[in-house]
């Protein structure tokens, strides 16, 4: 079990407050500050996206690995929260504010590869929303430019938010999330990814294109 963390990052000119926690308390209150209404009383867009960690197994057969889901990133613009699912909560006794909170009709969640990330956070820990959007097919829909579909979070930033995310990219790639907590070029990069993701899905969902 971590400790709670708060680290502060510049993103795109904005200070954006990150929490790293596997505290339920924590984890409770932050959500309750996503639970504020917007400004217009419409539907709520949150950033969504997981990190996962490779397992090792050893059988008979020889060495094995194998993912399984190490964070969850939540951000609605202002602060972002991750949670360290890889301490506390291997007896999948998750908090139900976040349960609840992922199955409210009047919060839309937007990532790359979010359908998957679902899926396999079902598997593990029982987590589901069914108001989970892909960032890509959304963008080449509303813009009409279809090779968008297949474009990641940097090009989908770029083309829908003129954001420049290659700065933020750490030089080496080879990382272990469940050291999140410690280290804060992962931290910077998880925040990086979510944020994006909100931005994006914000101008997409609130536009008239939509």
């Amino acid at each position: 079990m971590h400790d709670t963390k708060v680290l502060s990052f510049e993103l795109n000119g904005m200070e954006i407050k990150t929490t790293i926690t596997d505290q339920k308390k924590v984890i409770d209150e932050h959500i309750s500050s996503f639970l504020r209404p917007t400004d217009n009383h419409g539907t709520k867009v949150i950033g969504f996206d997981t990190e996962w960690r490779k397992i090792i197994d050893k059988d008979q057969d020889g060495t094995n690995s194998r993912t399984k889901p190490g964070t969850i990133q939540l951000c609605d613009g202002h602060s972002c929260l991750i949670i360290e699912l890889h301490y506390c909560f291997r007896d999948y006794n998750l908090p139900l504010s976040l349960l609840n909170f992922l199955r409210q009709p009047n919060y839309t969640f937007v990532g790359c590869g979010i359908k998957d990330n679902f899926i396999n956070l079902e598997k593990h820990h029982g987590i589901g929303s069914r108001n989970a959007v892909e960032l890509g097919p959304l963008a080449a829909k509303l813009m009409k430019m279809p090779r968008l579909s297949y474009c990641g979070v940097d090009e989908l930033a770029f083309v829908v938010n003129k954001l420049d995310l290659r700065k933020y990219r750490p030089s080496d790639l080879d990382f272990d999330w469940q050291f999140i907590c410690s280290d804060e070029e992962l931290a910077r990069l998880a925040t990086v990814n979510v944020y994006s993701y909100h931005k994006i899905g914000s101008t997409l969902l609130e536009s008239n294109m939509y």
